[in-house]
């Protein structure tokens, strides 16, 4: 479910005036955030703190100075979450610092991935961002050897993928409901190891993906924090491709998206950089294909500059299913909130050709019956076995199960309209054609 304050927010986080009727079609430019009364606001913060946005977009009121504008009590919201969020991070920088310390002593070859590497390129400082856990890319055989190192510091092995992504955590004693507050201290650690540059889970959804990815490793400090991670232009391909990875699987924050839109504001007239992510993308035709979609959703939303090396990516006809998709979908498929909706899935036809791959994955996302979801990964044993902590996670996939149940009927109503978009543009464009005598 989406609310007012929430699109009102990303139209406020646009990097560019777009000529109305163009790239905003939210119907709610009228509604400023200003004028939002504090109780409104108060509503929807437990859901714009869960799309990440709460904190950049405060971040936009302190660089233009229009805190006046709002109600005092509503200040009061974001800065006590900024005051939290500061602090949260800056423990985590420790505990990430143990991490890293770790895994240097033991020999193993790793890059940090998302998470700290991302500052200050795609955000201007930590507080701006409210992560959960930490990422890293270690080289082939060395997982098993980073697993021991941070068991060492307490972590404890939670879940290994099918494509051997290893997920750890220092066992938590309390699992956080769904409208818990965001900001408060992390109690233990996350961390997730990853096998490779693209993970395809169970989708099995291949991509050719960069090589040397160790070789072209950059050393960056963060505080007292030094640690590898990814070359800039490895590091923005991979940002679209953990974007394109949850719209093939879930739901996908829009943070993250404003994250990619500001780095492409940022470093627009930066010809190099451009240039190698350019040949990156058009090393694989399926990763061309992801990042047009991913770069035109962020366009769609936070109306940021395209450069000119990546534009033939994006400049597709009218008629694609992408275009299609973005136009009429996109911007409800990411204004929601977690756990989102199954509007992705009718594009994802698109990008999954093989009948029979199509259909897996098609009764795996309307009916995922392989395991039940947990509330808590890693909890303590002797909390899991509380009474309330059972009774919490019973409720929890009960909501799951309503929530299958709610998606896949929106998404059953939509594809009638959305086949029936698909077949006017063809004909369309075939009526075109014909008119110029093509056909």
């Amino acid at each position: 479910m989406s609310c007012a304050v929430l699109s009102s927010v990303v139209h406020a986080l646009r990097f560019q005036e777009v000529e109305a009727g163009t790239s905003f079609r939210a119907g709610c430019a009228e509604h400023y955030p200003h004028t939002f009364s504090h109780r409104e606001w108060m509503r929807c913060f437990g859901m714009l703190d869960r799309t990440g946005l709460t904190l950049p977009f405060y971040a936009r009121l302190l660089a233009t100075g229009d805190c006046g504008s709002f109600p005092p009590q509503t200040i009061a919201a974001f800065e006590q979450r900024r005051r939290d969020n500061k602090n949260r991070m800056e423990s985590m920088l420790g505990t990430f610092g143990q991490a890293v310390t770790a895994l240097q002593q033991a020999f193993v070859q790793f890059v940090c991935v998302k998470g700290f590497s991302l500052f200050p390129e795609f955000a201007e400082e930590p507080w701006q961002r409210h992560q959960i856990d930490f990422d890293f890319l270690v080289a082939p055989g060395h997982g098993l050897r980073a697993q021991a190192a941070l068991e060492k510091l307490g972590y404890k092995l939670t879940a290994v993928a099918r494509d051997d992504e290893r997920r750890l955590r220092i066992p938590a004693s309390r699992a956080l409901s769904r409208d818990a507050y965001l900001y408060q201290p992390q109690e233990g650690g996350a961390i997730e190891l990853h096998s490779s540059f693209w993970e395809s889970g169970d989708e099995k959804h291949s991509l050719s993906c960069p090589e040397g990815v160790f070789q072209q490793a950059e050393i960056h400090a963060l505080g007292p924090v030094m640690f590898p991670r990814l070359s800039q232009p490895q590091a923005f391909v991979y940002q679209v491709l953990h974007v394109f990875r949850h719209f093939l699987a879930s739901w996908a924050r829009p943070l993250w998206l404003y994250e990619i839109a500001s780095y492409l504001n940022r470093h627009c007239a930066n010809g190099a950089l451009w240039q190698r992510v350019d040949e990156l993308i058009s090393a694989n035709e399926q990763i061309a294909k992801a990042t047009a979609l991913v770069l035109l959703v962020a366009q769609e939303l936070f109306a940021c500059p395209l450069p000119s090396a990546l534009w033939h990516h994006c400049d597709l006809p009218a008629r694609s299913p992408i275009v299609l998709w973005v136009e009429r979908y996109a911007r409800r498929w990411v204004l929601t909130d977690m756990p989102g909706n199954k509007l992705n899935l009718l594009l994802l036809r698109h990008f999954i050709p093989d009948d029979r791959e199509w259909h897996r994955y098609l009764v795996g996302r309307l009916a995922p019956g392989s395991h039940r979801p947990q509330l808590c990964e890693g909890i303590d044993p002797s909390m899991a076995r509380s009474l309330a902590y059972r009774s919490a996670n019973l409720r929890y996939q009960v909501s799951r199960i309503w929530h299958h149940l709610q998606t896949n009927a929106g998404v059953a109503i939509e594809s009638v309209a959305w086949n029936r978009h698909l077949q006017s543009s063809q004909n369309a464009f075939r009526a075109m054609k014909q008119s110029r005598g093509e056909l």
